[in-house]
């Protein structure tokens, strides 16, 4: 899966998801630090790729994305990585789709 993984994403699931073979970009690689969420998500649809964070309150309800995944900082590197995977198989498109990866763990 290609990925843009939020400011807030620890680099211990950021390091589990490219040793798995996902394309995993950082924020910090696309855009200055502290862009907008709304910059975020229009970096991640320009890139075809998903949005991987934390944020629950700014990404749950959004639109118009090539989806967010929505993950937990107390989750264990490999929990992010197997339920990134499930989601991967599930969906043949992200588009516009909010999947909360504790669902999938």
């Amino acid at each position: 899966m290609r990925l843009l993984a939020d400011e807030n994403v620890i680099p211990a699931h950021v390091s589990a998801l490219s040793a798995a073979g996902h394309d995993v970009k950082r924020v910090r690689d696309l855009l200055d630090t502290g862009a907008s969420d709304t910059a975020v998500l229009d970096a991640a649809h320009e890139s075809d790729r998903v949005v991987l964070t934390y944020d629950r309150t700014d990404f749950a309800d959004v639109t118009d994305h090539a989806g967010v995944c929505i993950a937990e900082e107390t989750m264990s590197p490999r929990a992010v990585r197997r339920s990134i995977e499930r989601v991967e198989r599930a969906y043949p498109a992200l588009d516009d789709v909010v999947e909360f990866l504790s669902d999938w763990a």
